[in-house]
């Protein structure tokens, strides 16, 4: 096959033409061993790879190629990716950068729905130099050792723990409170679901809808974790872009003042709150 043959078919197999050729590039790297500036130079290379011919299948059944990466980055950062996890994606960044921002020097934060561990350890990385410190919290045990993996890989274990239990049954003592308080929790609702694209069906279900209209887990963290903001804390939510009024209504209700945080396509994408002065 020649890069030009591998997005073709991914074509055929309904990714659009952009992606297509820009993937063929990255799985010929991958299992071929052959850079893209130089297959951009010969575009007419064969490339003989039963590897490469698995993963093209693969892609072509819509298989997501982060999962045939087995990594991806966020934030600058290499995270290794598979099944067990959600796929981090550029809007979730403009979450990370923003709870790194809101980090006071010494701080600490706490990342709930961690799954691969992408915005924990976004944020300690890019406060580093604040000595921040924190914790993730993760309902999948295979998941949560995934992000456990990717914190050690990117030598950030020390700075920041994970945890595997419910976040409905907050396993925090009324002593742990945390400076900046983030999540991108399942919020996809239910009737949602069946008009994702196809890539979506891969990744875990529990990771994108919580079976309902996609608030639960917001509801829960709005009410819970509320005693664990410190004076002046921070509580970031990403939610769905059509659920900025819902969740603006349920965080006043819960006495939180409300600011949208829009991702980089200029929808509102993040709730950032405060507990309102009484």
């Amino acid at each position: 096959m020649t890069v030009d043959q591998i997005a073709a078919r991914l074509i055929d197999a309904g990714i659009a033409p952009d992606d297509a050729r820009h993937e063929a590039l990255l799985l010929a790297e991958r299992f071929a061993g052959i850079s893209p500036a130089r297959l951009l130079a010969d575009r007419g290379r064969e490339m003989d790879s039963p590897a490469l011919a698995v993963a093209v299948e693969r892609r072509c059944a819509r298989e997501p190629l982060q999962y045939l990466l087995g990594e991806w980055e966020f934030c600058g950062l290499t995270l290794k990716v598979d099944r067990r996890c959600l796929i981090p994606r550029p809007d979730t960044e403009v979450v990370a950068e923003r709870a790194a921002q809101l980090l006071p020097p010494g701080g600490r934060f706490l990342d709930l729905c961690t799954g691969s561990g992408c915005i924990a350890a976004a944020v300690c990385a890019l406060t580093a130099e604040k000595h921040t410190t924190g914790a993730a919290l993760e309902l999948v045990p295979e998941t949560a050792r995934l992000a456990r993996e990717n914190l050690a890989s990117l030598g950030l274990a020390d700075r920041c723990s994970v945890v595997t239990a419910d976040l409905r049954d907050d396993p925090f003592g009324e002593e742990d409170t945390f400076d900046v308080i983030v999540s991108n929790p399942p919020y996809v609702t239910a009737a949602e679901m069946d008009d994702l694209a196809p890539e979506l069906a891969w990744e875990p279900r529990e990771a994108l809808t919580d079976g309902g209209d996609g608030l639960s887990l917001i509801a829960a963290i709005l009410r819970l974790y509320r005693k664990h903001l410190a004076p002046g804390g921070v509580l970031l939510l990403e939610h769905g872009w059509r659920q900025a009024d819902a969740v603006r209504r349920m965080a006043e209700a819960e006495g939180y003042a409300y600011a949208a945080l829009r991702d980089y396509g200029g929808n509102v994408r993040a709730a950032e709150l405060r507990i309102r002065a009484e």
